[in-house]
């Protein structure tokens, strides 16, 4: 294995599991493992450490340091109930570690891929063969429609946070406001995820956390989301939040008419009527 810019971690990620009985396999996901064009000299590094006892790494993160010197060092769970370590080292390498029992590669290997590794993954280690077994990636993970449940309780709880708006900017808590219509993003992100869906069909790409979407959104969504975005002041974020609102109920209502799902409008209309009902001041 060469050693091109930004690789020498995987280097001595290799040479250290090769020196652990434990550790029985090393994986890498991500954009790097993809080799798809969009990773860089700062990308991240994804890597998964397959071993038959993850809960020692659970207790410490001093085996980050095998890797180089440690600027920081974050423990998580992972998501597979795994010890997660997020580390960026003294040379500005940034690694997200995965410490997973070794059992899951036959679990993907039986059951097929995640999303995340249907992505892309690359095996760096592999002396029992057991990654070798694990079936090739596809390049996509396309995401499911929801069902008339989850899209209500969705929609519901977009305008049950929008609704604190208002109140909040009326007293001039930007803060407060700020950390609401945080969430109130994340929700109109997903439902530009399910907009999508709807208007190309469950077979499209659509990336997680907002990845690409200029690229998978439908037409004229990603220029208008400049908009739904303010200034720490109270006008601005007023502005926001009615572009916010309005850029929600428009996808949410294509959805809900395309796949005869209810839909609160009543929650709607009142809420609006509470941001429009503020002075622009």
């Amino acid at each position: 294995m060469g050693s091109p810019a930004g690789e020498e971690i995987v280097l001595r990620v290799v040479e250290w599991a090769r020196a652990r009985d434990d550790v029985r396999a090393v994986l890498r996901t991500g954009s790097r493992a993809r080799r798809d064009g969009t990773a860089d000299a700062v990308s991240d590094h994804d890597i998964e450490l397959y071993t038959t006892d993850p809960q020692p790494y659970a207790r410490s993160g001093d085996w980050a340091g095998a890797f180089g010197p440690v600027l920081v060092s974050v423990g998580l769970e992972g998501p597979w109930d795994n010890p997660a370590r997020l580390v960026i080292f003294e040379d500005g390498t940034k690694a997200d570690f995965q410490v997973v029992p070794v059992a899951r590669l036959a679990l993907m290997a039986e059951e097929g891929l995640d999303d995340l590794h249907a992505r892309g993954y690359e095996v760096l280690h592999d002396p029992d063969g057991a990654a070798a077994a694990l079936p090739a990636p596809t390049g996509r993970a396309p995401a499911p429609l929801p069902g008339a449940g989850e899209f209500s309780e969705l929609c519901e709880e977009f305008w049950f946070e929008a609704a604190h708006l208002p109140r909040y900017l009326a007293r001039g808590e930007l803060w407060v406001a700020a950390s609401r219509d945080r969430t109130t993003k994340e929700l109109l992100e997903t439902m530009i995820e399910w907009h999508a869906l709807t208007r190309y069909g469950p077979g499209h790409d659509v990336w997680y956390g907002g990845t690409r979407m200029r690229q998978w959104a439908a037409p004229g969504i990603w220029e208008r989301l400049p908009q739904t975005f303010g200034a720490f002041t109270v006008p601005d974020m007023l502005r926001a939040a009615r572009a916010t609102a309005g850029l929600f109920a428009e996808l949410a209502g294509e959805v809900a008419a395309a796949h005869g799902f209810p839909y609160p409008d009543t929650a709607e209309r009142a809420v609006r009527a509470a941001l429009d009902a503020l002075p622009q001041l």
